[in-house]
């Protein structure tokens, strides 16, 4: 439809998106566009989910469009909103890109590094390395965000990644720390109170399992886990290993955990069968190996975490 002067109302939306805005409001529309809804764009920037309601609605109401429906399923764009993410996407792409590129004019061993890693990694092999790091490298502030599912290191989520994966993807590079055999786990006081401790996948018919929540179904071993037993086997599901291990350790039930999830309490019984094993890797963008700050906490990191005992047992012990 066109008004008197032969102006599209997509046209005019146009007009009214390319005037100067707060690009925070862009990150915040994008994150409900990618998530699909105000829960999960809230969790994704680390902020309340009534931060993002007023926002999205400050923006709308700037653009003097809907950018949303409320459906079922979540938040789908509109058509103005399809046209918003569109052009917002390739301004945040253009953003990175200038990132990245200034990024890696630095060579100085100096600034924020954000590095991600798995709750577990972080509490149990990061944390104890932080005054040595601090001592060697004064001028560098750790970020460290930690979460179970992959950060996009392409978006500049995270410069570094430490991450559990058999295949690192193309545009990132880094190096392998050592492989990671997934376990069946059972807490002490658990197994004590059996008449039998389970020895094989075939014994575990029997025990209460605890599962995977859908967003960290993307590791292997988490999916064969939730397609191999029935919903009944599954006392509770959850989305972190680290809360797996310590519902376990309470006595809730059978754990299929990572081989590094070692604490008190925590019994490995015996490797998962079909295998699953995957390489822990320190990874970055390909942009940005060439940082000084970034290449100078990849090889601290790479040095102590590789000649760390806990991670390099090929075998892991079964009590």
């Amino acid at each position: 439809m066109r008004d008197r002067k032969g102006i599209s109302k997509i046209g005019k939306f146009f007009l009214r998106i390319c005037k100067p805005m707060d690009w925070n409001d862009l990150r915040y529309f994008l994150a409900v566009a990618r998530e699909g809804s105000l829960a999960g764009a809230a969790r994704d920037l680390g902020v309340n989910h009534s931060t993002v309601f007023r926002r999205l609605k400050g923006l709308e109401t700037r653009l003097g469009a809907r950018l949303f429906e409320r459906q079922p399923e979540g938040y789908v764009p509109t058509p103005a909103g399809e046209l918003a993410v569109a052009h917002a996407e390739r301004a945040s792409d253009a953003i990175v890109e200038l990132e990245r590129a200034l990024a890696g004019q630095d060579i100085r061993p100096s600034g924020e590094v954000r590095l991600t890693a798995p709750a577990n990694i972080a509490s149990a092999y990061l944390a104890p390395l932080i005054p040595e790091f601090r001592r060697l490298h004064p001028g560098i502030r750790l970020d460290i965000a930690v979460s179970d599912t992959d950060y996009d290191l392409s978006r500049r989520e995270a410069d570094l990644a430490l991450r559990a994966t058999p295949n690192p993807p193309d545009h990132l590079v880094g190096r392998r720390l050592c492989d990671v055999p997934w376990m069946v786990c059972a807490g002490a006081r658990y197994l004590d109170e059996q008449a039998a401790r389970p020895g094989t996948m075939g014994d575990l018919a029997v025990h209460p399992l605890i599962g995977a929540d859908r967003r960290i179904r993307r590791v292997a071993a988490l999916n064969w886990l939730m397609s191999a037993y029935p919903p009944e086997a599954f006392v509770a599901t959850c989305d972190s290993l680290n809360t797996m291990a310590a519902m376990a350790i309470a006595g809730a039930g059978i754990a299929f955990l990572p081989a590094d999830q070692v604490r008190e309490g925590l019994v490995h019984l015996f490797p998962i069968d079909p295998v699953f094993s995957v390489g822990l890797w320190l990874l970055t963008h390909r942009d940005l190996r060439g940082v000084g700050r970034i290449r100078a906490t990849s090889d601290f990191l790479f040095a102590r975490l590789r000649s760390d005992p806990r991670l390099q047992k090929s075998a892991v012990t079964q009590a």
